[in-house]
């Protein structure tokens, strides 16, 4: 996303990268429930194997929270890409504006 001496940001890749990862936050969007309704399904198969059960809904109930939390976090940082890309858009714009303007002096 920046030049090859690793300077500046190209704006393009960085607001399709951006995209990418909110379209990876809409599939996520589900994703503790239906971890969750899974994790009650094996939890009911297992009746007759209490320790798997009560197993099967102790993990769901650490995970739960996890799976919430990513997908959160993935919608946060494509939109936050996407907001950068149109930033850096914007200075560059800017900065061709301003030099437009000095050379024409």
């Amino acid at each position: 996303m920046c030049d090859e001496d690793g300077i500046g940001v190209e704006p393009d890749a960085a607001d399709r990268a951006g995209a990418e990862t909110v379209t990876l936050a809409e599939r996520y969007a589900t994703i503790a429930q239906d971890f969750r309704t899974e994790m009650s399904l094996l939890s009911q198969a297992s009746m007759n194997e209490m320790p798997v059960a009560t197993g099967a809904e102790e993990y769901c109930g650490n995970l739960v929270g996890a799976l919430t939390q990513l997908q959160a976090h993935t919608a946060a940082l494509g939109t936050s890409a996407q907001t950068g890309a149109a930033d850096a858009r914007r200075a560059d714009d800017d900065i061709g504006t301003g030099l437009a303007s000095v050379c024409a002096a």
